[in-house]
């Protein structure tokens, strides 16, 4: 059983990168603009360490988003190896978290309550419209928090990282950023929609639940 902290993990991460990707790190950590609305300071990590840049993230954060903010900032940087590893950590105290609480499957078993067809198969397609495109508005206008959902598609390679690293670092909305993504979606085939969709019910299940009644 991992007994690492989250803390322990950034750690790691961090220990990976040299000194130099250290710096364009901690450079980019105070430059991202967080849909959280939290910054932090420059003068607050100028010269920081890894022990350091994790003390900080987790306590700017909280240990639950520390993780989430760290993979991001890992991948505007090009990590995505590094960032990779580290969410799989993430995904493993997950689970032994909620097998400690008796919570395991309110958020990853959101993803079981799709649409199948007579095959049990996943069938969110009506009368050939998607239900990412049925409800592309709604997504938009509705979705409070993108950097996770760009984490799963980049990592899925559903993405390119010129694409992830524009809608990040952008400064705009949540609902700018949801629309410059719905645009690569245009490409995708009826496989990849459907992967966003368990994407967006996993990071989102009050909305999609919502969505699905309509």
């Amino acid at each position: 059983m991992d007994k690492k902290t989250v803390k322990d993990h950034i750690i790691n991460a961090l220990d990976d990168l040299r000194q130099s990707e250290l710096k364009a790190f901690r450079h980019k950590l105070c430059d991202t603009d967080f849909e959280e609305g939290v910054s932090i300071a420059k003068g607050k990590v100028e010269g920081a360490d890894s022990l350091d840049l994790a003390d900080i993230i987790v306590r700017t954060f909280s240990e639950a988003n520390s993780v989430k903010v760290t993979v991001r900032v890992l991948r505007a940087i090009g990590e995505n190896q590094i960032a990779n590893i580290l969410e799989r950590k993430e995904g493993r105290q997950d689970n032994i978290l909620e097998r400690k609480t008796g919570q395991a499957g309110k958020m990853s078993g959101a993803i079981e309550r799709t649409a199948t067809n007579a095959d049990g198969r996943l069938d969110l397609t009506v009368n050939g419209v998607h239900f990412v495109d049925r409800h592309r508005e709604a997504l938009i206008k509705r979705t409070p928090i993108v950097a996770p959902i760009l984490d799963a598609l980049l990592t899925e390679k559903m993405i390119h990282q010129e694409l992830y690293t524009e809608i990040v670092t952008a400064t705009t909305t949540p609902q700018s950023k949801m629309r410059m993504l719905f645009l690569a979606t245009t490409a995708w085939g009826t496989k990849q929609k459907d992967y966003f969709y368990k994407i967006l019910e996993r990071e989102q299940p009050f909305l999609i639940e919502e969505l699905q009644k309509i």
